[in-house]
């Protein structure tokens, strides 16, 4: 019986790393990671819609989520206001090299350095923000991890005064 008991575990360690092959071969994430840390803010630099940044994604990386979509953020949030969710929550992004792993990513649409964000932007990613800093992830910037000026001046403007009202 303790023979059958070690052949079985064997066996399921085999599946477990052949899974993890497949895996890599067709260049998926899955949700296996532990709750986020933190919670970086995003602008999208230009007007591509949530299809569009996928597309570029799906281009530029290739990595599919385990919801089937490439976009490395987990929510987008278009000018509309509506909000796409592209990964899962504990599910590896793609948004902030050496931080992906540890985050969530949200990308508003559209570059905030040349314009403001909607009013229907702001009501989904302050309802977004106000979710997660109840849960204690801390509110950051993509700029404050690495030299870029995402999330644009205008959104920049806006989560400082957001996070001041803490």
């Amino acid at each position: 019986m303790k023979d059958l008991i070690e052949k079985l575990k064997l066996q399921i360690q085999i599946l477990q790393i052949q899974i993890s092959i497949l895996l890599l071969k067709k260049k998926l994430t899955v949700p296996d990671l532990d709750k986020p840390k933190m919670v970086i803010v995003h602008h999208g630099g230009g007007n591509l819609d949530f299809e569009g940044v996928n597309e570029y994604h799906k281009q530029k990386w290739g990595f599919r989520s385990s919801l089937g979509y490439y976009i490395g953020y987990q929510k987008f949030i278009e000018f509309n206001g509506k909000l796409y969710i592209g990964r899962q929550d504990n599910e590896e992004g793609a948004h902030t090299k050496g931080f992906n792993k540890l985050s969530v990513g949200i990308c508003l649409q559209g570059n905030m350095e040349e314009m403001k964000p909607t009013e229907a932007q702001l009501e989904t990613l302050k309802q977004e923000l106000d979710r997660y800093g109840r849960e204690g992830l801390e509110i950051k910037a993509h700029q404050e991890f690495t030299p870029t000026l995402c999330p644009g001046k205008y959104l920049m403007e806006w989560l400082n005064t957001y996070r001041a009202k803490g």
